[in-house]
């Protein structure tokens, strides 16, 4: 699975797939780690076509974020859709992330 990929000024954008669960999230969190190699980076992860979500892809979620902090980077999700911001709040999840209404928005907010 390729995720794309796009920049804005100084920030990387991913966008997420549609569903994010076992059966991709291990090749979504390689293809991020690759992207990224550790380095700090500004990123937004761009929810708006994201359907479903699973605890796999929380994990993804928190590894990529923990791993992007304590590399000196910034992390902002945007464009979290009402099914998938529920999964988010029953996990405990949007106190723990940025998150942004859209995409403009998260650029902004990690600028």
């Amino acid at each position: 699975m390729a995720l794309q990929v796009s920049h804005e000024n100084d920030t990387i954008i991913i966008t997420m797939p549609p569903r994010i669960d076992a059966n991709n999230a291990p090749d979504s969190e390689s293809e991020i780690k690759t992207l990224l190699a550790g380095r700090p980076a500004k990123l937004v992860l761009d929810f708006a076509e994201t359907d479903y979500i699973a605890s796999a892809g929380l994990r993804v979620l928190l590894v990529v974020t923990r791993n992007q902090m304590k590399a000196g980077g910034k992390v902002a999700l945007a464009a979290i859709r009402p099914q998938v911001l529920k999964v988010f709040d029953m996990a405990g999840f949007t106190s723990i992330f940025t998150i942004c209404t859209t995409r403009d928005e998260a650029i902004q907010k990690i600028s």
